[in-house]
């Protein structure tokens, strides 16, 4: 088994509305937030996980081919080197989960964190629940979101193996068949969103300016 090449796909995460990924709320304060945004410790500016992008890939990519596990885990993915499916491919990018005996090789994905560029204000948001009798609002709660309009650097790297050389997707093959791969999970990102309280109108999110290994990569 040997490694071949590290693909590079860069870009920008535009905010279409604002975006909350939750942060530590060990110590709560009256009258404070309730639900705060995640930080850096030093910087106290915003990020977003690459966990996050990376998880909610994954769960896209699942929903969208039907790979959907009981008892709400991801998928455990068997496929064989040289097996051409979708399973192949979501369990050597992403990992195989709990299958200590898969021949998929290395998780091929690295999702950077990715740090902010511009904006990073953070507004407050308060969510109620309606009382269903009589139509009022009731418990409130204070949230942080990073406002609309922020931008974040993406980077994502995809280490080809020789085991990928029979992979093929959408017409692509190698290296490339997992970046078409990834190029479909930023979608699923793109038309659901990202972070918590998306139904109701957070997370919202686009992906500008991508290039895969310094060449156009259009979503």
């Amino acid at each position: 088994m040997r490694k071949l090449k590290t693909h590079r796909l860069t870009g920008t995460i535009v905010l279409k509305t604002g975006l909350r990924i939750g942060g530590s709320d060990d110590l709560l304060q009256i009258g404070g937030t309730d639900l705060t945004c995640i930080k850096h410790p030093v910087t106290l500016k915003p990020y977003i996980p690459g966990s996050s992008l990376k998880g909610k890939m994954r769960c896209g990519l699942e929903r969208a081919h039907g790979l959907i596990s009981s008892g709400n885990q991801p998928f455990k993915c068997e496929g064989s080197p040289a097996s051409k499916s979708v399973e192949y491919l979501l369990g050597a990018i992403f990992g195989p989960h709990f299958n200590p005996r898969h021949e998929l090789g290395p998780t091929r994905i690295i999702v950077r964190d990715a740090s902010l560029k511009s904006g990073g204000e953070l507004e407050t948001k308060t969510e109620n629940i309606i009382d269903r009798k009589v139509g009022t609002a009731m418990h409130p709660r204070k949230l942080e979101r990073v406002v609309s309009g922020s931008t974040f650097e993406l980077e994502i790297l995809l280490q080809e193996w020789d085991l990928d050389i029979q992979c093929t997707y959408n017409g692509k093959t190698g290296g490339l068949a997992l970046a078409e791969f990834v190029k479909e999970g930023l979608r699923e990102v793109r038309d659901t969103g990202l972070g918590s309280g998306v139904s109701r109108g957070s997370g919202q999110v686009d992906f500008e300016g991508l290039k895969l290994n310094g060449e156009d990569f259009t979503l």
